[in-house]
């Protein structure tokens, strides 16, 4: 059973949206279960990953615009992310409301997960989707996000933005006039490789002038809280313990997977940490679950399924796979 993890409050606005461009919004809800009245509901809630695919699909559809996420975005300012926004508005610069941002994403959009790395003289924000999604439920995301940055930025910076760059992996001609108008100031480069904006560390140091350190700690607490209390069906081990099924063997190395994510390797293993899993782990139930697969599934030669998974031999296979199982592999064929 799909679990409903995904906050529902900026598709009640995305609904709202639609029907203020005199779009029908009954055929987008139709068979996903919503209550009636859906799009007017203030209380929170949470959606599956199902019913949020379709209902982006369908709005998209609908609408008949490639960039809606971007027109719904320009709505998404602070005040729009809850408590999430008090944090970032109360933080003491830029650069601590980006970290408010990138902490409690998931309170926003779990489907998408923030990074921050810095330089000598640049900050870099990247952002990609945690999980395989239909392409224009990932653009709609990525847009929605990329105007919302830029929303939120504008409220809290008054100054000029001429000299952040916002890279999209998109092309220029997937983008309307409103759309490419609504960031006119950042420099946008096009067709890049993924999500990611620089920021030049003078600008994030920038103090904020509704900087208030009580505000601040009393919306992180309930940001904490809120977190801790969120439903999950999986954190980031298991995102990628669903992609190495899917793309090994030969299976891509943490350094691979963090380029992906446009963070350092340090930062992922960091990360993987934080939910007490160890990569070295990780990689080796991946490649016993593999071992396992090919064992039942066929006749290869335990050499060849050794190769196939990178061990430089059956002993060095046999002594993993016998310490994961407590059975030879040979066992393990015949059980």
């Amino acid at each position: 059973m799909s679990i409903a993890y995904i906050p529902a409050r900026h598709f009640r606005t995305l609904l709202q949206l639609l029907e203020e461009q005199n779009h029908p919004t009954q055929p987008i809800v139709e068979g996903l279960g919503l209550p009636d009245g859906f799009s007017q509901q203030s209380q929170e809630g949470f959606l599956t990953l199902e019913q949020v695919q379709t209902l982006i699909s369908r709005a998209v559809a609908v609408s008949q615009s490639e960039c809606l996420g971007v027109y719904l975005g320009q709505r998404l300012n602070l005040s729009a992310h809850g408590v999430v926004g008090f944090a970032g508005l109360s933080a003491a610069t830029i650069g601590d409301a980006l970290k408010v941002a990138q902490r409690f994403q998931p309170l926003v959009m779990p489907l998408i997960e923030l990074n921050i790395d810095q330089s000598e003289h640049l900050t870099w924000v990247s952002a990609h989707t945690t999980l395989a999604l239909p392409k224009e439920v990932e653009k709609f995301l990525l847009d929605a996000l990329l105007a919302s940055i830029y929303t939120q930025g504008s409220y809290l910076y008054l100054g000029s933005f001429q000299k952040v760059t916002a890279y999209l992996p998109y092309f220029e001609a997937q983008y309307d006039g409103g759309a490419k108008a609504g960031f006119s100031e950042v420099a946008i480069e096009y067709g890049a490789d993924g999500l990611r904006f620089s920021f030049p560390n003078e600008l994030i140091s920038t103090p904020l002038a509704l900087a208030d350190e009580q505000t601040h700690q009393h919306a992180l607490r309930q940001c904490e809280a809120m977190l801790e209390a969120m439903p999950r069906p999986g954190g980031l081990g298991q995102t990628l313990r669903q992609q190495l099924l899917q793309e090994g063997p030969p299976f891509p190395t943490l350094q691979q997977l963090a380029q992906q994510r446009h963070m350092s390797e340090r930062t992922l293993r960091r990360h993987l940490n934080q939910e007490n899993i160890s990569w070295r782990d990780l990689l080796t139930e991946v490649k016993m679950n593999k071992a396992k697969h090919y064992l039942m599934a066929g006749h290869d030669s335990i050499t060849t399924i050794a190769l196939r998974l990178g061990y430089q031999d059956s002993a060095n296979f046999s002594r993993a796979f016998r310490q994961y199982t407590g059975l030879s592999p040979s066992q393990w064929r015949q059980y």
